[in-house]
């Protein structure tokens, strides 16, 4: 009897093993989107993550381990070409590669993940997506994004209760990335360092910016971890300026902290400046 069921165990461990080699595999090109596919795809699917979240999409460059991830995946799922433009000729002829947004033009802010009814649109497309290379799991998938939509609705109607009660005063960003959500909360655009993201602002500008820092013009400063902080020195030292960290990417996280939890922490560094 003992002997049965010890190769039964086995049996059941062998088979669990299997199952989970055998899951497939989605490359996601950032730690936001990953972290929106997991909330969606649960323990059916291996989600992985191709650029880490301490550098900005826009300066990532791929390695040769990279390209070989991106054949190997079983799907890729990425902004676009907007977004991540290194991708662009990369996947070109792949037919695993998925934008999300594959049409936003240049002139559109491409941090869609900012953007709370994107968010939900990206949450049903990633479902179907899912549903489309597994069928019978399908049910599973869509109810996970239903349920994904109904705490995201839950926490975005707070927010803007919170944003209104708090905000006013203009603040200071780093660069031009986060209008979406603004626009969103009918916040007041927001003063930026770098006019666009590959070029650095000039010393006029930064000489400018100071002035208006030591006037208190700007309730708060906020510093991004994909950024070098030395900028952000030249503006700060000396000052009397709360400096309060904002991450659209969510350095540290991890797949299972979910996407909600880095909305969160988007709109708890807004109330925090506008709170200070």
């Amino acid at each position: 009897m003992k002997a049965i069921v010890s190769g039964l165990v086995l049996v059941w461990m062998f088979s669990n093993m299997a199952w989970a080699a055998d899951k497939p595999v989605v490359l996601t090109s950032i730690l936001p989107l990953q972290l929106l596919v997991g909330d969606i795809a649960g323990d059916a699917v291996t989600v992985d993550v191709l650029a880490p979240a301490t550098v900005s999409p826009h300066d990532f460059q791929l390695r040769p381990s990279d390209m070989q991830r991106l054949r190997s995946a079983d799907v890729v799922l990425w902004v676009g070409p907007a977004m991540e433009s290194y991708l662009q000729k990369a996947v070109v002829n792949q037919s695993n590669a998925i934008a999300l947004f594959p049409a936003l033009s240049l002139g559109e802010d491409p941090h869609v993940w900012m953007d709370a009814e994107q968010v939900q649109h990206m949450a049903r497309r990633i479902a179907r997506v899912l549903s489309d290379r597994m069928p019978t799991r399908g049910a599973y998938f869509h109810a996970n994004a239903a349920r994904f939509s109904t705490e995201f609705r839950q926490y975005d109607k707070q927010l803007q209760l919170d944003v209104a009660r708090l905000s006013g005063r203009p603040y200071l960003l780093l660069h031009d990335g986060f209008s979406r959500f603004e626009r969103h909360y009918n916040l007041t655009e927001a003063q930026v360092v770098m006019p666009t993201s590959d070029r650095l602002p000039g010393a006029r500008h930064i000489v400018e910016l100071r002035s208006r820092l030591q006037n208190g013009e700007f309730a708060c400063v906020f510093r991004e971890p994909q950024y070098p902080a030395a900028m952000l020195n030249a503006l700060t030292s000396g000052l009397d300026i709360p400096v309060i960290e904002i991450d659209p990417l969510g350095v540290g996280m991890k797949k299972a902290d979910g996407f909600l939890r880095l909305y969160r922490q988007l709109g708890q560094a807004f109330l925090s400046c506008f709170a200070a």
